[in-house]
């Protein structure tokens, strides 16, 4: 590491990988954003990542840790890592490993012999085995590779997280199409709403968000920020999402596609302390609950 960017990154690793860490006066000038800086750390880390024997040194170092979680920040530090970087890193090469462990064929006997023991009705069983097994071999490579691959380019990350909200309208959008639902895309992103469905001549809209691994959302929108902007200010704080603005909120897993239809009755009768960091698990009544389409569209005859 010589020029500029690549000193200043190993002079401060250690602070750039503590939580609220922001840039100095030479940091901004380097970079201009911690945005651009995640970036060029997410670059240099994917162009060393080509030298096998790089990849195979941050495994064994993990490896002699018995790949303690806490244990990462010491490796990303050591090797000017972003440790958000090196966890994904992680995450992706040691699972989708395990693969290389594990007979299919026997995975999924065990499974559909798992299923067998805890029903009651073996016709039903029976009846249902040959699909089962089907679906269960199509989703076996998705265990490993933990969903949906995710910025194989390594695009800018303010970038990515506006197209990764767009993939997950279009995940909605040919999920909802798929199942028989007339809908459409809503182009304007100055709209409440990104996507309308047509239910017998009911329109009905639709706000779709992204969730990835913290499985949690919000019906509040996120405060505006970036360079330049004051994020505390009251025009930039983020509004509550309410029936004014849509008619279903839609929670998207952008790792496997599951989607969660939340009709806007239910978001308006929570107070105000309960709409920000809500856990999907205590909303699985919407999970993939289709009918709430028809059931929301029912009460707009009224």
């Amino acid at each position: 590491m010589t020029d500029p960017q690549t000193t200043y990154i190993q002079q401060n690793i250690k602070e750039i990988n503590q939580a609220n860490f922001s840039l100095n006066k030479e940091g901004l000038a380097l970079f201009g954003s911690i945005t651009n800086l995640k970036t060029f750390l997410k670059g240099y880390f994917i162009t060393r990542l080509n030298e096998q024997e790089f990849s195979n040194q941050l495994i064994k170092d993990f490896t002699e840790r018995n790949f303690i979680k806490a244990k990462i920040i010491e490796i990303a530090d050591q090797y000017y890592i972003a440790k958000s970087d090196l966890q994904s890193f992680y995450d992706e090469v040691l699972q989708s490993s395990l693969i290389n462990e594990i007979n299919k064929e026997e995975f999924i006997n065990n499974s559909l012999s798992f299923i067998q023991k805890s029903v009651s009705n073996q016709h039903q069983f029976g009846y249902a085995k040959t699909s089962l097994r089907k679906i269960i071999e199509k989703q076996y490579d998705f265990i490993f590779s933990n969903g949906f691959p995710t910025n194989l380019l390594n695009i800018n990350t303010g970038v990515m997280t506006a197209n990764a909200g767009d993939s997950a309208q279009f995940l909605f959008l040919a999920r909802a199409i798929l199942a028989g639902y007339n809908c459409s895309n809503v182009d304007v992103r100055s709209s409440r709403y990104d996507a309308v469905v047509d239910f017998n001549n009911i329109l009905l809209r639709l706000q779709i968000k992204g969730v990835s691994s913290s499985n949690a959302i919000s019906f509040k929108d996120r405060d505006r920020g970036g360079q330049g902007i004051d994020h505390t200010h009251i025009t930039n704080k983020g509004k509550r999402i309410t029936s004014a603005d849509c008619d279903i909120y839609v929670a998207v897993d952008k790792e496997i596609g599951i989607c969660y239809l939340i009709p806007m009755n239910y978001v308006d009768s929570l107070e105000e302390h309960e709409i920000t960091s809500i856990n999907l698990n205590t909303l699985k009544q919407y999970k993939e609950n289709w009918n709430i389409i028809a059931q929301v569209a029912e009460t707009r005859r009224i």
